[in-house]
């Protein structure tokens, strides 16, 4: 039902009840009805009208008011991080490509002269602020559009931009999930494969999904160097304690270990007996 019809019939049922029982009343039960008595009934079916079908109408009202804030807020959201990224781009990355050409210039100035850690961190620096640009632009999400697919479509932007190979395995049924759950489910899988762009060095990830309600398992599996489990502590790893953290919020556990020269990250969840 549209939101005008909501309107426009929340308006009019009274008159229309009201009209409808006089025409009744007048043509058909003024022999059994007083006038008194009728006058007495019109305010309680009205009541009766407004308890029942106009307190559906206004509650389906206020949901899609709820709504239509949700969309609003979502979109200032997307509208910011879209901002941001645009200020990276204009900002920093340019600045960046910059300095890359002032380095080249240099070397020709200076020939048999090399700058291999300067190349090397403003490399590192110029892949660190292209992922963040590509995170602060997440896929947009369709009316009809499943968790699960946004999830794939992330992930194959993901593959393109990187290079590297990555398998998407979704075996639960999303619907299982709350509101909460998918977005840091999401989260989580975006860090986790922003840390193997940036660690690991690897050709190959897979992201798999299973499991059932209040119990499921994600892994994020790599084939990259690896990254030793008591990294885990350190203050410095902003992206796992960031996970982990997240983790804990959903009643999750996080770990990290390595199988057969691939690193594992996996988020569990159990549920309770």
């Amino acid at each position: 039902m549209r939101y005008q019809q909501i309107k426009w019939m929340i308006l009019l049922t009274p008159t229309v009840l009201v009209g409808a029982w006089e025409y009744v009343r007048h043509e058909f039960l003024l022999p059994w009805l007083s006038m008194e008595a009728g006058n007495w009934l019109t305010p309680v079916l009205v009541f009766l009208a407004t308890v029942t079908l106009l307190r559906k109408l206004f509650l389906v009202y206020e949901e899609m008011q709820e709504e239509l804030r949700r969309e609003k807020a979502r979109q200032a959201v997307f509208e910011e991080r879209e901002r941001i990224a645009r200020e990276l781009h204009d900002g920093i990355a340019q600045t960046l490509f910059l300095m890359s050409i002032q380095i080249d210039e240099l070397k020709q100035k200076h020939p048999g002269r090399e700058w291999p850690e300067l190349e090397r961190n403003l490399r590192q620096v110029h892949d660190n602020v292209r992922q963040a640009i590509f995170n602060l632009k997440p896929v947009r999400e369709e009316a009809d559009e499943k968790w699960s697919e946004r999830v794939r479509k992330w992930v194959l932007e993901f593959e393109t931009d990187t290079g590297i190979r990555t398998v998407t395995d979704i075996r639960l049924d999303e619907s299982l999930l709350s509101p909460k759950e998918k977005a840091e489910l999401f989260a989580c899988i975006q860090e986790a494969l922003t840390n193997v762009r940036k660690h690991a060095e690897a050709r190959r990830a897979r992201v798999e999904l299973s499991g059932e309600r209040q119990r499921w398992v994600l892994r994020v599996t790599d084939d990259g160097k690896g990254l030793k489990p008591e990294a885990m502590n350190k203050k410095n790893r902003f992206g796992l304690n960031i996970m982990r953290d997240r983790a804990r919020l959903l009643g999750a556990t996080l770990r990290l270990w390595r199988e057969e020269a691939h690193t594992v990250l996996e988020i569990r969840k159990e549920g309770k007996e």
